[in-house]
C-alpha cells in the first residue's frame, strides 16, 4: 500500500515510526510544509504533488485547526482518510466534514487510539461476561507546550469520552463539565461526572501535573478492574492479567485502518459519529 502523512510534528512522527514497521506499507509519501528534518521517504514540497501520489489512504497528523481545510482537499484525490483526534474544532466543522465525506464517498477513521491500547481491547473482551456498575478516569499531563489551538477537553476528555462509550457500548444520557483556567485562555483542569443507563461516570483531566497519570477504575457487578493506561496493565481483583493483544496502539489503529481501507469495515475503529457524539457532549448538546 501506499499511505501518504500529512503532518510530521510529535503525533506525526509517532505515525511514522509505526507506518515504518509495517509490512503492508510499501511506500510512504509526506507532507509538511514547516518541517525541516531528514526523513528516508518522499517529503513532498508542495500539496498538489503530494496529492498527485494515487495514495490508498493518508493519515492527518496537524493541529486540529487545519483538520477540515485539508480533509475537504482531499476528499476529492483519496478515499480512504485517518485524521487525528479532536477530528475538529467544533460540531459545525465535524458536520460539515461528515456531509463532504459522504458526498465523496470518503472512508474516515478518527484517531482515537487509547481504543487499541492493549489493556482496554483485553478488558472489553472481560466485560462481555460482566455489567458495569460506574468507571472513574484519571487522566493527568503537565502542560504541554506544543498545543496552543485546544484546551484540555479537546485534547484529554475526548479519549475518555470515547473510552466510556467504547467500553459500556451505551450512550451517554447526562452530562456536566466543571472546567477551570490556570494557563492563558484554555480550560486546563475539568470533572466530568456522566450517566449512561445505570452506569455512573466520573473523569479528571488536568494539564496540572508534574508526571503523567493514566489510569481507569471500573466496578463491575462481578469483579473490580484496575487499567494503568500510560503501561497498558490490567488488574482485575487486584491481580494482574496478561493482555489478549501485543500490538501497540498506533499499530493497531494502523491495521484497523487497513481494514477500513481494503473491506470497508472498520472494527474498533472510531467514526465521524463516535466523533460527533463526543463533540456533542463536549459542547453541552
Amino acid at each position: 500500500m501506499k499511505i501518504g502523512l500529512i503532518g510530521l510534528g510529535k503525533m506525526g512522527k509517532n505515525h511514522l515510526r509505526e507506518l515504518e514497521r509495517n509490512l503492508k506499507v510499501k511506500e510512504i509519501h509526506l507532507y509538511d510544509p514547516f518541517c525541516k528534518d531528514n526523513f528516508n521517504h518522499f517529503l513532498h514540497k508542495n500539496f498538489e504533488s503530494f496529492l498527485e501520489q494515487k495514495l490508498d489512504g493518508v493519515i492527518i497528523a496537524t493541529p486540529t485547526c487545519t483538520h477540515l481545510e485539508i480533509a475537504l482537499k482531499l476528499f476529492s484525490k483519496v478515499k480512504n482518510v485517518l485524521i487525528e483526534k479532536p477530528l475538529a474544532l467544533n460540531l459545525d466543522e465535524i458536520l460539515t466534514l461528515e456531509q463532504k465525506a459522504r458526498e465523496n464517498k470518503v472512508r474516515v477513521g478518527v484517531g482515537f487510539c487509547e481504543r487499541f491500547n492493549p489493556a482496554v481491547l483485553t478488558l472489553k473482551e472481560k466485560l462481555k461476561k460482566d455489567e458495569i456498575i460506574s468507571i472513574n478516569i484519571q487522566r493527568i499531563s503537565p502542560y504541554p507546550q506544543r498545543i496552543n489551538d485546544v484546551g484540555v477537553l479537546s485534547d484529554l476528555s475526548v479519549h475518555d469520552i470515547d473510552l466510556v462509550r467504547f467500553l459500556s457500548q451505551k450512550q451517554i444520557s447526562k452530562a456536566n463539565i466543571n472546567k477551570a483556567y490556570y494557563h492563558d485562555k484554555f480550560e486546563d483542569e475539568v470533572m466530568i461526572s456522566l450517566k449512561l443507563e445505570n452506569i455512573l461516570v466520573n473523569i479528571h483531566d488536568s494539564w496540572n501535573a508534574k508526571h503523567i497519570i493514566r489510569n481507569i477504575k471500573i466496578l463491575g457487578k462481578n469483579h473490580t478492574y484496575e487499567l494503568d493506561l500510560k503501561n497498558f496493565e490490567l488488574f482485575i481483583n487486584m491481580q494482574k492479567i496478561s493482555n489478549l493483544y501485543e500490538n501497540s496502539p498506533l499499530f493497531a489503529e494502523h491495521e484497523a485502518f487497513f481494514e477500513l481501507l481494503q473491506k470497508g469495515v472498520c472494527k474498533n475503529l472510531a467514526s465521524i459519529e463516535d466523533a460527533l457524539r463526543v463533540q456533542e457532549i463536549l459542547e453541552g448538546t
